[in-house]
């Protein structure tokens, strides 16, 4: 339980701390869910006082989601390649929380579209990401 002040529900969220390969510094981004049980403009409600709470995270709200393909909205990305890490986490809750091994997992973030191809070690996934055009979407 990680009480957010401003949030009336329990949202399921995922947290990870991603890095660009070669890069010492790691960021930390939340995956919230979408649509927390009954009520699916919640975790849309809960995303401004998530980065309120956590302002050097960023936070990805999961709209949508089936087997290989997931569309996500970003809060506010203000570093180089941060976007590419958001998908890369994204791509790994379909991974790890659902089972999708598809390769690879096809995500719309916002107006950007990457493909993620990923690689699950003992504790940490490993992700290649390129971008798509946007007729290759599902």
């Amino acid at each position: 339980m990680l009480p957010v002040p401003g949030v009336e529900h329990s949202p399921q969220f995922f947290r990870y701390s991603a890095a660009l390969q070669g890069d010492p510094r790691a960021s930390e981004f939340f995956v919230l869910i979408a649509t927390p049980f009954g009520d699916p403009s919640a975790a849309s409600r809960a995303l401004p006082h998530l980065e309120r709470a956590f302002p050097s995270a960023t936070v990805a709200l999961l709209l949508d989601a089936r087997t290989g393909w997931a569309r996500a909205s970003v809060s506010a990305l203000k570093d180089a390649g941060r976007k590419e890490l958001a998908a890369g986490c994204v791509a790994a809750v379909l991974a790890g929380a659902s089972w999708d091994e598809s390769d690879p997992i096809l995500v719309e973030l916002d107006e950007a579209h990457f493909a993620v191809s990923l690689v699950h070690h003992v504790d940490l996934w490993d992700a290649v990401i390129d971008t798509y055009p946007i007729d290759a979407s599902p």
